[in-house]
Order: C-alpha cells, then sequence, then structure tokens
C-alpha cells in the first residue's frame, strides 16, 4: 500500500473498522514508514487525550427538551401576516398559471393597442409593403444624421445608391 492509501485508513484501522487482510497490509506498511508511523502515533496521543476527559453529564431533562424541540420543528406551523401570500404562490401549478395569463393578457393588450389609435407611431399599413412596414417603425430617428449606422439602414431599406463624396 501506499501512503495515500494508508493515511485515508488509519482512523479506520484505530477503531478496529478494517477487514483482517487490510489491517494486515496497514500494519506492514506501519513498519516500514515512518511518516505514516508519525501520523499514527499523532492520532494515538489525541485519541488518549480525548480519552482523558471527564464526561460532562447533562442537566436533567435535557433529552426531553431536545425530542421536544426536534419534534416541534416538523411540526406545520399556521402561516403569518402575508406568509400564506408566499407559500400559496410557491407552488409550481400557481407559478405556471400566473405566468400564462400573464403571457396571454400581455398578447391581448398589445394586440389591442397596434390596433387602436392609441398607438402613436402607426400609420395606415394598407398600401404599404411589408418592408415599408419594417421603415415606418425606424422614423422614430428622423431625422437621420449622416453618416451614421441609421443612414446606411434607411438608404438600404430604400433601395438608393450610396453617393461617395
Amino acid at each position: 500500500m501506499k501512503c495515500p492509501q494508508v493515511q485515508k485508513r488509519l482512523s479506520a484501522f484505530q477503531d478496529g473498522e478494517l477487514t483482517s487482510q487490510e489491517k494486515e497490509r496497514v500494519s506492514r506498511h506501519l513498519e516500514s514508514c515512518s511518516v505514516c508511523r508519525e501520523r499514527y502515533a499523532e492520532m494515538e496521543k489525541a485519541w488518549q487525550a480525548l480519552g482523558d476527559l471527564k464526561e460532562i453529564p447533562p442537566e436533567p431533562g435535557f433529552y426531553g427538551e431536545l425530542v421536544k424541540k426536534i419534534n416541534d420543528s416538523y411540526e406545520t406551523r399556521s402561516p403569518v401576516g402575508f406568509q400564506w401570500l408566499f407559500q400559496f404562490f410557491s407552488s409550481p401549478w400557481v407559478a405556471s398559471t400566473l405566468l400564462l395569463a400573464g403571457i396571454l393578457i400581455g398578447t391581448f393588450l398589445g394586440n389591442f393597442l397596434a390596433g387602436s389609435d392609441l398607438f402613436p407611431f402607426r400609420p395606415s399599413m394598407a398600401s404599404k409593403s411589408p418592408g415599408a412596414v419594417e421603415v415606418v417603425s425606424f422614423r422614430v430617428f428622423d431625422p437621420v444624421p449622416p453618416g451614421t449606422l441609421g443612414e446606411g439602414y434607411m438608404r438600404m431599406v430604400r433601395n438608393t445608391e450610396v453617393q461617395y463624396r
């Protein structure tokens, strides 16, 4: 066995949790390796120091209180204030329903506003080609400064040739 493998098993070796074959291999390695033998000696010292400590007995009723607190943590508590609201909305079904309702309402309102006179940038599109409809939405940027990306886009859409100066 190599040192890393032995050092991982030292605690189990000390506690007697290894199989007889593993125990024999660890013992042989400890006889030949001073580094692992020193680490095992340090562990032995730590266990001896812990074994010398006096056990502190718990106060009367400690275990009963401990069991009561553990059981109380599993009980369902009634929601206080707005906590019931957060618990209600944490359900995946409710969240999915609200998301779907938001999409449907947004679609309806978007179509309503685009089809009404409330939409300020919507000219009459009946006689325009689909390409011209896209240009109308770009008119927000009128007047387009010369030499800008907007001017290049407008020339491209209008199919006008670029005049080189």
